[in-house]
C-alpha cells in the first residue's frame, strides 16, 4: 500500500490475475504505470480498501468468488490496456 500525490491510500499489483479480480469484485482501478526496467507489463493501482488483503488471500487460495463471463471481460479490457500501452 502507498499514498498517491493526493493522500488516497493505493494498493499496487503486477500480477494480471489478480488485477482482473480485484476489479472483477468491484475495486476501483484507479491508473496504471509500466513496470520499471520492463515496460512490456503493467503495474495495475487500486484504490486501497479495508478488505483488499482478504480479496487477494480469497483469489490466491482459490475461494474467491466471481461472475465468469464478468471476469473474463475484465481479463480482455486490463490485457487490451497493456497491449495499447506497450504499443504507444
Amino acid at each position: 500500500m502507498r499514498d498517491d500525490s493526493k493522500g488516497m491510500s493505493i494498493h499496487s499489483t503486477s500480477d494480471l490475475g489478480i488485477a482482473t479480480y480485484l476489479l472483477t469484485v468491484g475495486v476501483e482501478l484507479i491508473t496504471t504505470t509500466p513496470v520499471p526496467h520492463n515496460p512490456n507489463h503493467l503495474i495495475f493501482h487500486f484504490k486501497e480498501q479495508e478488505n483488499i488483503r482478504r480479496l487477494i488471500s480469497d483469489y490466491l487460495n482459490g475461494d474467491g468468488l466471481a461472475p465468469a463471463r464478468t471476469l473474463f471481460e475484465n481479463y480482455r479490457a486490463l490485457r487490451s490496456i497493456a497491449f495499447n500501452t506497450r504499443n504507444h
